[in-house]
């Protein structure tokens, strides 16, 4: 039977995979973008990612543990950053932040899960470090969001502009 440390173990080795996963996707995002907005907001979640999982590596050491090194292979966060990966293919921008807010949201839930952990609250350290990641991802979920939204009027307008268009082409019926 495993004991609340194994248990707290073992979440924060999860969040470590995620966060693997979210730099390893975000590299790839970042390497297959031509440019602009995109790839410096990837460039700004790899390094994010990055120092969550050193900081998150610290204490599973510190509880005893042996941290995570590498991506995990299971999981619903797992499938939402390997829809991630295919959405980078397709090189469709819209596509793409729909895939990121996913893979942030169960980032979300799975950190969640952990910080309501029993041995957590009793590590108010641990504890802020968790609350302080939430709110990180938090606020990057809520740029990925808005430019998500501002995707989706742009492209309204551009379909009411083609619209109009149309009808200005229209040859005039002659009385």
């Amino acid at each position: 039977m495993q004991n609340q440390y194994d248990i707290l173990l073992k979440g924060l080795n999860e969040l470590i995979e995620i966060n693997y996963n979210r730099i390893e996707n975000y590299r790839k995002a970042e390497q297959n973008m031509d440019g602009g907005d995109l790839k410096n907001l990837f460039h700004g979640m790899l390094n994010e990612s990055e120092h969550f999982a050193e900081a998150l590596a610290e204490h599973v050491v510190k509880f005893g543990g042996e941290p995570a090194t590498s991506s995990t292979l299971i999981g619903k966060a797992h499938q939402i950053w390997v829809d991630f990966k295919a959405s980078i293919v397709s090189n469709n921008r819209e596509t793409i932040l729909t895939s990121c807010e996913s893979g942030d949201k169960a980032t979300l839930e799975a950190y969640e899960t952990v910080l309501a952990s029993d041995k957590v609250q009793a590590s108010p350290d641990l504890s802020q470090l968790l609350k302080s990641q939430i709110s990180s991802i938090t606020e990057s979920l809520k740029i990925i969001q808005s430019l998500k939204k501002s995707q989706h009027h742009a492209k309204a307008e551009q379909e009411v502009l083609d619209n109009q268009q149309e009808v200005l082409d229209k040859p005039m019926p002659v009385s």
